[in-house]
């Protein structure tokens, strides 16, 4: 009866474990990773029977034989090295020769590979002068500690003596080392207790304070230690706080101090990478963009293989509208490191945002967030970004309910709140569903920043008919109608519910108004026989509004310039009406009636023309249109018009002529 044969690369497997495993330390332990995805072993470092926290992987291949003399010669996929380019920790290599009875070693963090490339597998040449018989564990150890120092940026821990800490000290560091940087602050707090001096324990609090974003302690405690020591690595520190510090925080004081250190440090190496990338980070956060390419392109030619920094100079060519070169390194980083969060949610947004591929875009987008949950609150605009594609999509519930989750986070954060306004204003009409939501999320602005496009939504979607509600809600909202009274508005024929559009850029209106006061025309009806009402100045400020605001909202709606001018003049139709209001008197004699008149409708059509021209100037000027020639706008009919419109409302004012 035949049994089932064992197959020879089994035994070899077998072999090479049982080799590998009985030449480390009884007392170091050996975890078996569950999923072998390059990793055969993480071996964690033990001294004095206390687990240290230092660790390092290993990537275990095995031979029959070898036919060269020097090296053993291993093939590694592309993905495998991007996996080792990311842990914190090194990564073994050994080669295992079943002929020879010997396996061979070398660090994978000392060899050089182009990651970039489209290169599926790589050739190692591991030497044979390492064997792992003859290892030395602790130089290894040392190797692994000094490692950990470079890349935690911690000079500290080059120097810690296992054998000499306390328990509490080793606690610290293993938790530390683990990167659960919370539970190694507690413990750190209280060593600083006993050693108040210890500048170890100040380096990895510091540290872990600012990998728990705070910023502030982290700041004071490295101060400490830069007093005690100032090494490079203390003042490196610092930046890295201050850098992030001034971008998660909008505090550009902090950037601009981080890019100063960093400076310093190119100034006295420019041989090492972090330093351009640090450097080049905190440029493109200060918009200096030129010279952030230049630096990340510096840090990328001494480290190809540090995908962050493709990630990041894409970034750069995103905010210079350079999205063919963006892309190109957003690809480069995920050859590196196909998981890379930041890099497949960037990709993601510009497929969606820049090249109306939303589909694929919210595709990355949602594998980044897949991959690691907490990208979501690593940038603040990550719900934004997956809210726009599914918009785009037309998945209108999708859309609501990625941008409620940004703003369960950042309630006040004006663009999502500009965005949620949007999504609602658009569609509330088609989707009855929305109503409700809309009508709660318009009263909640209204209420948390007297925001005007809320204000007008509400009376949209309430389709107020009321005007005497309407004026009240207008006067309690805006700066309209402080000392104006409803019947002067009736009195002026003015129809407010026809006339909310005012508010859909009303914010844009008053930043023109800051510059343009309405009351630098008063020159025009200054006069001794009489004093301009504040109504009459109110009224028309009002009607001026609703022409500014209609004339963007048919440009938005046409694309074309020639409306804009055509709006304001149609707008001013009934701005004559409100010459009644400019002062309350009539029991003028009338030699002085006779003299108001004539200086009215001869300056008031003056501040009109004036007034187009200012709005139609800046409307123009800030969406970058040609500013019109106001005066080939201004026919003789529509002039005409407007001075036979203004002696009317004058003339019913003062009753001088008799009215046909």
């Amino acid at each position: 009866m035949n049994k089932p044969n064992r197959h020879n690369n089994h035994i070899l497997e077998t072999e090479s474990n049982k080799f590998f495993n009985f030449q480390v330390p009884n007392e170091w332990y050996i975890d078996k990773p569950e999923h072998d995805y390059g990793i055969d072993y993480v071996v964690n470092i033990v001294t004095n029977n206390q687990v240290t926290g230092l660790s390092f992987s290993v990537q275990l291949k095995s031979k029959i034989k070898e036919t060269k003399d020097d090296f053993a010669v291993v093939s590694l996929k592309h993905s495998t090295l991007g996996l080792f380019n990311t842990k914190l920790e090194p990564v073994l290599l050994v080669a295992y020769i079943q002929e020879e009875k010997e396996a061979y070693w070398c660090w994978y963090n000392e060899l050089e590979f182009d990651l970039t490339s489209s290169q599926k597998s790589y050739s190692i040449n591991i030497p044979k002068a390492n064997k792992l018989s003859q290892i030395d564990w602790g130089k290894i150890s040392k190797y692994v500690q000094d490692i950990f120092s470079v890349k935690m940026l911690v000079d500290g821990i080059k120097s810690l003596e296992y054998e000499e800490i306390s328990n509490s000290q080793i606690l610290a560091w293993k938790y530390y080392f683990s990167q659960d940087f919370e539970k190694s602050s507690f413990y750190f707090k209280n060593l600083l207790v006993e050693n108040p001096n210890d500048i170890a324990i100040l380096e990895g609090l510091a540290q872990s304070q600012y990998n728990t974003f705070h910023y502030k302690e982290a700041i004071n405690n490295i101060n400490k230690a830069i007093e005690l020591s100032g090494t490079s690595n203390q003042y490196l520190t610092k930046a890295c706080i201050l850098a992030e510090d001034g971008m998660q925080n909008g505090i550009k004081g902090k950037i601009i101090e981080a890019k100063n250190i960093f400076k310093e440090f190119i100034n006295q190496d420019n041989t090492q990478f972090i330093y351009h990338y640090n450097y080049a980070n905190t440029l493109s956060r200060l918009g200096y963009n030129e010279e952030a390419i230049t630096h990340f392109e510096l840090c990328l030619k001494l480290n190809p293989n540090f995908e962050q920094a493709w990630k990041n100079l894409g970034q750069v060519y995103f905010d210079i509208k350079e999205h063919e070169k963006e892309l190109n390194c957003y690809d480069k980083a995920l050859r590196i490191n196909p998981h890379l969060p930041q890099a497949l949610f960037s990709k993601g947004v510009t497929l969606s945002r820049i090249f109306n591929k939303s589909e694929e875009g919210l595709s990355l987008m949602l594998k980044a967030v897949g991959n690691v949950e907490n990208i979501l609150l690593e940038y603040q605009y990550t719900y934004f970004g997956i809210a726009y594609a599914y918009e785009k999509l037309g998945n209108i519930k999708e859309a609501l309910n990625w941008i409620n989750k940004g703003l369960e986070h950042y309630s006040e954060d004006i663009i999502y709140l500009n965005f949620k306004s949007n999504l609602l204003i658009e569609n509330w009409k088609d989707n009855e569903w929305l109503i409700d939501e809309a009508l709660r999320f318009f009263e909640f602005r209204l209420e948390l920043e007297n925001d005007y496009k809320s204000l007008y939504s509400i009376l949209l979607i309430k389709q107020l008919k009321d005007e005497k509600q309407i004026f009240d809600l207008i006067q309690k909202h805006t700066s309209i109608f402080k000392e104006t009274s409803f019947e002067s508005i009736k009195d002026c024929e003015i129809d407010l519910s026809e006339s909310i559009v005012f508010l859909l850029h009303y914010d844009r209106y008053l930043d023109f108004r800051n510059s343009h006061s309405i009351y630098r025309y008063s020159d025009h009806l200054i006069s001794e026989l009489f004093v301009v009402s504040i109504e009459f100045w109110e009224i028309l400020d009002f009607i001026f509004a609703k022409s500014f605001s209609n004339a963007i909202t048919q440009y938005f709606k046409s694309e074309d310039s020639a409306v804009i001018t055509q709006t304001i003049l149609n707008e001013f139709g009934i701005a004559a009406k409100v010459i009644k209001m400019i002062f309350p008197e009539t029991d003028f004699p009338q030699e002085e009636a006779i003299e108001i008149m004539a200086h009215i409708c001869a300056e008031f059509p003056k501040i009109i023309i004036r007034e187009f021209g200012a709005q139609a100037g800046m409307i123009t000027g800030s969406f970058g249109i040609d500013k019109p020639e106001t005066e080939t706008e201004l026919s003789e009919e529509w002039f005409g018009k407007l001075h036979e419109q203004s002696l009317i409302e004058m003339n019913r004012k003062l009753k001088l002529l008799k009215e046909d």
